[in-house]
């Protein structure tokens, strides 16, 4: 049994399909089929039913393939640590974020970060927090960025920088310049659907408040972005509670609605959720430092913001 065997079963198995696992190895179909007929002869075991559509792995073969997982990923470690100690960032970077992050940091940093390790290569997909935490926990992810803790023992977390929130206020023609926890009107307040995680962390916000309100109208709607939820809060005339950067590059029309929580101002941090046996500290250290040159002087300071409550 080789590694490259190994890596054409786990393609046939994520694609279930020979032509595109042999397309996305970069080998023929023929060479790919060949080389997992003679692992199948060596082990005397079918891995896959060839004779289904698409393909299926045998019961025999879904025991294999999970043990193969773990062989292929502890591989793929061995090589990132002997890189990180010649010094070399190089290979294939795969990212999780969350898309109420997404849209506001990756233009910050990303491409200054691809421009100064062109050997790497940035995979980046915009999930949810759920999602980030079970493919980082099977090695289908290397970094997680997004909202933390997470108190997850199999992970490990680091902080990037503390983001405030802000109240988009679209029911009052003569918005507040500032506004308490305790104030917010809650009736007409809109969230972000269920499996985001700024919906629990302004559902946090919510419970600070100790206030229980109906909506004012019998609409229920579910936002899949914070796009979509600054256009239907303005349309409605609700209000919302945003992250700072989403509001750095609103029109003009749309800041006059922005309004400032007064102290203490809720928060969320921002970070890194990476596996504990995560091997590639040098490249994560380097992310760490151009998203800090980047994102920092954009977030208003302590003083600018009042105190700040982490929630």
């Amino acid at each position: 049994m080789t590694i490259q065997q190994i890596k054409y079963v786990l393609a046939v198995a994520k694609y279930a399909h020979f032509e595109t696992a042999a397309e996305s190895c970069f080998v023929t179909q023929s060479t790919l089929s060949t080389m997992i007929n003679k692992l199948e002869d060596e082990l005397g075991i079918y891995i896959f039913n060839r004779k289904t559509k698409p393909v299926s792995i045998t019961k025999e073969g879904e025991v294999l393939i999970d043990r193969m997982r773990i062989l292929f990923h502890e591989f793929e470690s061995l090589e990132n640590t002997v890189q990180e100690m010649k010094g070399e960032l190089v290979g294939e970077l795969r990212i999780g974020i969350i898309p109420t992050i997404s849209p506001y940091l990756l233009p910050l940093f990303l491409k200054t970060f691809a421009t100064r390790y062109p050997k790497v290569k940035m995979i980046v997909t915009e999930t949810t927090t759920e999602n980030i935490q079970r493919e980082l926990k099977a090695r289908n992810l290397d970094v997680g960025i997004l909202a933390i803790s997470i108190d997850d023992k199999e992970l490990e977390e680091k902080a990037l920088y503390e983001e405030p929130f802000f109240v988009f206020d679209c029911k009052s023609s003569s918005p507040p310049s500032m506004v308490s926890i305790e104030e917010l009107d809650y009736s007409d307040l809109w969230f972000l659907e269920e499996g985001h995680c700024l919906r629990t962390q302004v559902r946090k916000i919510c419970d600070l408040s100790n206030k229980e309100s109906e909506k004012s109208i019998n609409i229920e709607f579910k936002a899949g972005s914070i796009d979509s939820l600054m256009r239907f809060t303005k349309a409605n005339k609700g209000v919302t509670i945003l992250p700072y950067l989403s509001g750095l590059e609103i029109s003009e029309d749309q800041k006059k609605h922005i309004v400032p929580f007064c102290s203490p101002v809720p928060v969320r941090t921002v970070g890194f959720a990476v596996h504990k046996h995560f091997v590639r500290k040098k490249l994560l250290a380097e992310m760490e430092t151009i998203i800090k040159k980047v994102v920092l002087p954009q977030l208003p300071k302590v003083g600018e913001v009042e105190a700040l409550a982490p929630i």
